[in-house]
């Protein structure tokens, strides 16, 4: 997180793309970049919160293709590896068998 705060903070070239795939309205972006000058944090949960209001179900693989085509392919890893350790997480603990409880005999 403190990765993609950085590096928004400094570049407008990641929101311009999610304009471009109509991902943001020029309302969002006015929003984010209100938030980004205030607290980057807020800005990027403004920008996440706004990706998630119109990406739809595809909502983190756009983003992920906007990271990537801005120039921001190291921030895109982490987050794939993060996305795919607690879809992994999640997977497991789904398999694992629900905890029987007996009384005592």
């Amino acid at each position: 997180m403190e990765d993609l705060c950085q590096e928004l903070k400094k570049s407008d070239v990641l929101i311009t793309n999610m304009f471009s795939r109509h991902i943001f309205n020029a309302d969002d972006i006015d929003m984010i970049e209100k938030q980004l000058e205030k607290n980057p944090r807020q800005g990027i949960k403004e920008a996440l919160k706004c990706l998630m209001a119109s990406g739809g179900v595809n909502a983190f693989d756009v983003f992920i293709d906007c990271l990537n085509k801005s120039g921001f392919a190291h921030v895109a890893e982490k987050l794939q590896i993060d996305r795919k350790e607690r879809t992994e997480a999640m997977n497991v603990e789904a398999k694992l068998p629900d905890a029987v409880t007996t009384p005592p005999s």
